[in-house]
């Protein structure tokens, strides 16, 4: 088995090696010519390739490898290979390499620096939960011995789960403890509980009916202590008497120092109040583009007219006969300009699925990519919570998302992905990913790719919602303002039902994304924007949409700092840092 993950990690190198490449050295290929297929025989730039692919196939190892939650070894291994990798990429010589060499070079040591930041901050966090209970880490040497498949004794093991379970319900009583920790800390404690739990059920499992004896000694206390950590959790996450609200709308803000960071590893050169008070420039261009359409329905208030278009909703059993509807539309327009190679299999292989209501709760819209995930009542939701649905994806609202979800968002750019440069999915960054779709967006507004000014008002009700989720959600990771302030911002300022603001904010704060990654939607677009602008319009051999748009699907994912470099044929310094002031 050894030998065949070799020989599969083997080919999975070699045939990154020899995929097809698109030449990065010229700045500006002519505007009508396709992009070259032809791929790079400099062995340097091969070489870097390679190592990206190595890079992130070792990092999967160790982390497979070394998974105990609180292991101090664990913080050491990782902490050992981000420096000796950042070391040996300090150590190439840089100058030999290519324009989209020393890209990747850029782009793999941003990764790394960042990774170890990230490392550094989690091991402070996890800190900060470990002096509120200090017990939590009682168990991590028993953990490891499990990783190394060291021999047990399962009386002594017995007897050290048996007083860990004891420590824990002792801190699950300890109510004064419990009303001293911030609401941001009771959840971070709460999700290093489970992870524990998960840790100590696997811990069990590995050796129960192979050891008879561990199995014995060890099977009650081991359903104790799991049982004492699922009512710590509880504990954590219940809503203190004094506190109001959703106790789901919990987030555990960064503060500015690590938003700094995480601004840097995008390649970002603002501050996050810099970034806040750009949202809302651009959040009064749209708000004067709404009000203009709704004057020209007749309306004094963009308010009014957007609760007008929300009522176009389709009836029920009727959404997905209209997303395929929108979907080849927007495919059609888009070939009709030549904006962009649309290859026959991206038409042919995209899919759809419809969202659960569990999964509402936190993606009261879509999700896509080459499935599209489609959002809307089920007769098992109250009355109320339906109509908010239907109202939030009506026709005028879904014309901006549908093709954002699929061609040419989602699901064209993740196709060329897979093809082009695939090695730049370690740099995946969701500046690029949200913001090409963004990008698209803008763009065909200007084009006029709305049908009528109750298209305009939905278009606009999605770049309203960019613009707000800067502003809310870099507040929010500042510490600035709550999970409420937020939903209120989102009802009042865009014009969103209670219900799928609510839901937003949750997906927002929840931890399944980065901190910037509600903000990296409408900066991203913002990006191409300035960089279409350079290259298509201000450039001395100005290229066409196509060439343009096809050549960043085939570079695959950077930050667009670094993007920029490439397409205009730069190099950067090798001490370079972000300075690209995108937003004029």
């Amino acid at each position: 088995m050894v030998q065949v993950r070799s020989f599969v990690v083997f080919l999975i190198v070699a045939l990154v090696a020899v995929l097809p490449r698109v030449p990065s050295q010229s700045a500006a290929p002519d505007k009508d010519s396709p992009v070259s297929d032809s791929a790079s025989s400099d062995s340097a730039d091969s070489a870097l390739q390679a190592r990206v692919v190595r890079i992130g196939a070792d990092r999967s190892a160790l982390e497979r490898r070394y998974a105990v939650p609180f292991s101090e070894l664990r913080r050491r291994r990782f902490e050992a290979f981000f420096e000796q990798e950042l070391a040996a990429l300090d150590e190439l010589d840089y100058e030999s390499l290519s324009v989209a060499a020393s890209v990747d070079w850029h782009a793999l040591r941003s990764n790394l620096w960042h990774d170890l930041r990230e490392l550094r901050d989690d091991a402070a966090r996890e800190l900060e939960v470990l002096q509120a209970y200090p017990c939590l880490d009682d168990l991590v040497d028993l953990f490891e011995a499990r990783e190394r498949v060291d021999p047990v004794d399962g009386r002594k093991d017995a007897a050290r789960v048996d007083a860990f379970a004891a420590a824990v319900r002792a801190s699950a009583a300890d109510t004064e403890r419990l009303r001293a920790l911030s609401a941001n800390l009771r959840l971070r404690a709460a999700r290093s509980v489970d992870a524990l739990r998960r840790t100590l059920e696997e811990w069990f499992r590995f050796r129960d009916g192979y050891d008879p004896d561990f199995t014995w000694w060890t099977k009650q206390p081991v359903l104790g202590a799991t049982r004492a950590l699922q009512g710590l959790a509880a504990s954590l996450r219940a809503t203190r008497a004094t506190e109001v609200g959703d106790a789901t709308l919990v987030g555990d803000p960064i503060g500015a120092e690590a938003l700094t960071a995480a601004l840097e590893h995008a390649w970002i050169p603002y501050s996050a109040s810099e970034l806040i008070a750009i949202a809302r420039r651009e959040f009064e261009v749209v708000t004067k583009l709404r009000m203009e359409a709704a004057r020209a329905l007749g309306f004094d208030d963009w308010r009014e007219a957007q609760k007008r278009v929300k009522e176009s909703f389709v009836e029920p059993g009727q959404q997905p006969a209209l997303i395929r509807s929108l979907a080849e539309e927007a495919i059609a327009w888009i070939e009709a300009r030549d904006l962009v190679t649309v290859p026959e299999l991206a038409k042919e292989t995209w899919r759809m699925t419809m969202l659960s209501p569990e999964r509402q709760l936190v993606s009261p819209y879509f999700l896509g990519g080459e499935v599209i995930q489609v959002s809307y009542p089920t007769d098992a939701m109250e009355h109320e919570h339906k109509l908010m649905s239907l109202r939030g994806n009506n026709p005028h609202f879904s014309r901006a998302t549908v093709q954002h979800e699929l061609i040419p968002g989602h699901h064209l750019q993740q196709f060329m992905n897979a093809r082009y440069n695939p090695h730049r999915r370690a740099f995946n960054t969701p500046f690029w990913i949200e913001g090409w779709c963004l990008w698209w967006e803008l763009y065909l507004f200007d084009l006029g790719f709305p049908r009528s000014r109750e298209d305009e008002i939905g278009m606009l009700f999605w770049r309203a919602h960019r613009c707000a989720r800067i502003i809310f959600s870099l507040e929010f990771q500042l510490g600035n303002w709550s999970a409420d302030q937020c939903i209120d911002f989102l009802v009042q300022e865009v014009g969103h039902e209670r219900r799928n603001a609510t839901a937003e904010v949750r997906r927002s704060i929840g931890g399944a994304y980065g901190p910037l990654y509600q903000a990296a939607y409408l900066l991203g677009g913002m990006q191409f924007r300035a960089l279409h602008e350079e290259l298509c319009k201000r450039s001395d051999a100005a290229w066409s949409p196509k060439v343009f748009h096809d050549r960043i699907l085939r570079e695959n994912t950077l930050p667009i700092e670094l993007l920029r470099a490439l397409l205009r044929g730069e190099k950067l310094e090798k001490s370079a840092r972000p300075r690209w002031r995108f937003a004029g």
